[in-house]
Order: C-alpha cells, then sequence, then structure tokens
C-alpha cells in the first residue's frame, strides 16, 4: 500500500523499497527535507496503483525486490511512458550492476545507505533532468 505525504514545493519522490527499515528511514529523511513522498513495498504494489510515476521528480528504486526486480520495474515503467529520472539504490553494488542499471535507465547506482545530504542532491540534479 501506498503512503502518500502531502505535496509541497520541495518535490515529489517515489520509492520503491521492500525492506521496512529502510523504506522508514529513507521515507523519515526525505520527509524531514520536506518532500512529498509516494511510498511502496514492492514493484507490483506500485503498478497496481493510479499513482503515476511520470508526476514525480525522482523514482528512488531498489534492486532487490520481490518478483519484480528494480531494473525489469523501470524497464516496465519506462514502456508505460515513464521518463521521470530514476536511481537505484542496493546493498549490493557492483561494476557489473551498474552498467545492468544505466542500460536499463537508471542515472546511477546509489549504495546503501545512503545519506540525507546525497539523496537531496540526487533529487536536485533530478528536477532539472526532468523532461517538461
Amino acid at each position: 500500500m501506498s503512503e502518500p505525504f502531502p505535496l509541497n514545493d520541495q518535490g515529489r519522490v517515489l520509492i520503491v523499497e521492500d525492506d521496512q527499515e529502510v523504506r522508514r528511514a529513507l521515507t523519515l529523511l526525505l520527509r524531514a527535507r520536506g518532500y512529498a513522498l509516494d511510498v511502496f513495498r514492492s514493484g507490483h504494489e506500485l503498478l497496481a496503483t493510479q499513482i503515476s510515476a511520470a508526476q514525480s521528480d525522482c523514482l528512488l528504486i531498489d534492486y532487490k525486490l520481490p518478483k519484480i526486480d528494480g531494473l525489469k520495474l523501470l524497464t516496465k515503467l519506462r514502456e508505460l511512458g515513464v521518463k521521470t529520472p530514476a536511481y537505484l539504490i542496493t546493498g549490493y553494488p557492483s561494476a557489473t550492476l551498474k552498467a545492468r542499471a544505466l542500460a536499463a535507465g537508471f542515472e546511477s547506482v546509489i549504495e546503501k545507505p545512503a545519506s540525507g545530504d546525497e539523496l537531496a542532491e540526487l533529487i536536485v540534479q533530478s528536477r532539472s533532468l526532468r523532461p517538461h
């Protein structure tokens, strides 16, 4: 189930993360910085909702998700016409994964745990990359 937080002028971030503690940490970090959030536990949960990833300024997608991994999820979102800048978050970084992520359309790979400053910088960057 999505956990929506009110929209404000900082921007909207969509998070897909299956680990409850990581999801909570990302939510607290970004909400404290004033971002509006749409938070999902899985790719299937996101795809089953009416929330449009295209309305977000930035997508933060975990790599290891149940049933559909982050790479496949972004591929599906791109097929649906979503052009929003996306970042793959993982606790399992490697050169191979980075190459696969970039080929799938991610802007970059973020290693867990990510700092609030790092995430805020990426979101600001995403807003400038976002198609208008």
